[in-house]
């Protein structure tokens, strides 16, 4: 198996947002900081970032829709939490909510619809409803101006 360079280099990044993130998670437990609310819920939300971030570096550079969810949904929940920290949970929804609005424009924007490059419309093969009904009814015409083979009879 053949690895590519943007492979390992997502790679090494992924494991460096996993240390990074263990290591904020155990230095909140061996010296208490007190940093917000919880370590696991810290190491969550420094998983979060780093992976949302990721996920939002790929989806500009591959013009990905996936990515770009992916990515609003992890840093949309990393907001969450911190916005929680230190407002109501229902400014932190709403700010969570405008989040995603956000990067579901933005999305649209720079990825766009991607329904077109999976039809199979730009095919030579493909054939619209028009040409498939035209050729259906020359195949029934042919059909039907074939003779009829003659019965012979057995007497």
């Amino acid at each position: 198996m053949k690895t590519s360079k943007s492979g390992v280099i997502i790679a090494v990044v992924s494991i460096s947002i996993l240390i990074v993130s263990l290591a904020v998670m155990l230095m909140d437990v061996l010296i208490p900081w007190n940093f917000w609310t919880h370590p696991a819920i810290n190491f969550l939300f420094c998983l979060f970032s780093g992976f949302g971030i990721l996920a939002l570096v790929l989806g500009i550079k591959r013009s990905s829709p996936v990515f770009y969810f992916i990515s609003a949904l992890l840093l949309g929940l990393a907001v969450f939490y911190a916005v929680f920290q230190y407002a109501a949970w229902w400014v932190a929804l709403i700010i969570t909510l405008v989040i995603w609005a956000i990067y579901s424009i933005i999305s649209l924007v720079t990825a766009g619809n991607k329904t077109e490059s999976i039809a199979l419309n730009n095919s030579k093969d493909y054939k619209d409803y028009a040409q498939r009904k035209a050729e259906k009814q020359a195949e029934n015409e042919k059909k039907e101006t074939e003779p009829l083979p003659e019965i012979k009879s057995f007497k």
